[in-house]
């Protein structure tokens, strides 16, 4: 048994973690935006993309899918099972991985490239995993094991991330599953709003990530009931490819050396940009376009170039997320059935309750995207109906010998 930390200890190491965690989702945004401006005139990646030749945007974006690809099969093969968020969301459920901290740094560098090359990715996995190593690391090194100083670095960078401190500790509770104790849950409440609050604080942060919705509740509920199937389709459909279309899997089926499929990769998420410049980024700045310039050609970009850049870009091997990617592909499904934002609002909950198989993280990130807590009732109407078909879907799936995608994926942020 090991000796038991002072309490005043504890709380230092709790702080130093959840501080550390909300530095990591300012910092990596910041340089981020600061390089994209710097080359392309505009942080704004949408908006980079669309001011850069064809040619040059072909060049950076699959450029940068190779080159973080790399990186993460280099780390794939030195420490497997040792980074990425299953291993930190086991660390953080007490299930004795050993995360190593060089690894975990390596893939940040590695989405923060992607990230910085206008890909299609969703960049805020690589801030989530830091956290979860940040606490599972400096817990066992401060002479513990780490289980729920992991789980506060998880909470407060999801927090960090999405400005969304209630879906920050659902996302933990209910997706990543830690919740194998009290000491941990209470961990996670306090992290959670430990990296909101240094967010706001701090770094300047805490507003709402996406506008608001101008028509009432059930306007909201009326426009998540027309799109809930044709989304809850969609979102089963991207969940499948990203978790199924891997270079490796592509390389067997075909027959041919690893190598080239991360290329033909890379050159599919390059080609997906230069032909969707709105598809660029995470997802974010497309969706903030949302009220007012719900278009077919945006539409389109957040459906089609999203689903395919993501893809490519994942298959390839490029460490990255699609919690943001999902939300744009659900809301541009949505766009292309009823043209109004607050049917893309529903579908973006529908999207994460489905494509990341969480209904309680969907009914409350969304809200917290948007400032907007009155939104929690007409979406859990939405994203209950949304679930009941998820859910009745897979058992005719199962019934004819498929396999559906469980657990945690090292893109599940």
């Amino acid at each position: 048994m090991r000796p038991a930390r002072p309490a005043l200890v504890t709380a230092a190491l709790f702080g130093l973690v959840v501080f550390a965690a909300s530095g990591v989702a300012y910092l990596f945004r910041w340089a981020l935006h600061r390089i994209v401006e710097r080359y392309a005139d505009y942080a704004d990646p949408t908006r980079a993309a669309s001011s850069l030749d064809s040619i040059t945007l072909f060049v950076v974006a699959a450029g940068s899918v190779a080159l973080a690809a790399t990186i993460g099969h280099v780390v794939h093969r030195h420490w497997e099972g040792r980074t990425g968020i299953e291993a930190v969301a086991a660390s953080a459920r007490g299930e004795g991985r050993n995360i190593s901290v060089r690894a975990t740094w390596l893939r940040v560098a590695a989405t923060w490239i992607v990230s910085a090359g206008l890909v299609s990715i969703g960049r805020e996995s690589a801030i989530v995993e830091s956290g979860g190593s940040l606490g599972s690391v400096i817990g066992r090194r401060s002479g513990g094991r780490g289980v729920a100083l992991a789980a506060a670095g998880i909470a407060a960078a999801f927090s960090a991330a999405y400005h969304a401190p209630v879906a920050a500790v659902l996302y933990a509770e209910e997706h990543l599953r830690v919740r194998q104790s009290s000491r941990a849950t209470v961990f996670v409440l306090f992290g959670a709003a430990g990296g909101f609050g240094f967010t706001v604080w701090l770094f300047g942060g805490g507003d709402p990530i996406l506008p608001d919705v101008d028509g009432s509740m059930w306007s909201v509920l009326g426009g998540g009931l027309i799109v809930v199937i044709p989304v809850v389709v969609v979102s089963r459909v991207f969940l499948q490819l990203r978790v199924r279309v891997t270079a490796d899997a592509l390389a067997r089926a075909i027959g041919c050396r690893p190598w080239i499929v991360v290329a033909s990769l890379s050159v599919l998420a390059g080609l997906s940009v230069v032909a969707f410049p709105l598809a660029s980024g995470n997802g974010m700045d497309a969706l903030e376009r949302g009220p007012e310039a719900a278009t077919l050609t945006l539409a389109l970009a957040m459906m089609v170039g999203k689903l395919v850049g993501t893809t490519a870009a994942l298959g390839a091997g490029a460490p990255g997320g699609v919690l943001s990617p999902t939300l744009a592909v659900a809301a541009g499904c949505a766009l292309l059935v009823a043209d109004r934002w607050e049917a893309m609002v529903a579908a973006m909950a529908v999207g994460v309750a489905v494509g990341m198989r969480s209904p309680l993280v969907a009914v409350f990130l969304v809200p917290e995207l948007l400032g907007t807590y009155w939104l929690v009732l007409p979406i859990a109407v939405v994203v209950g109906i949304a679930f009941v078909l998820d859910r009745g879907i897979d058992k005719l799936v199962v019934r004819y010998g498929r396999v559906i995608p469980t657990g945690v994926y090292d893109e599940d942020a």
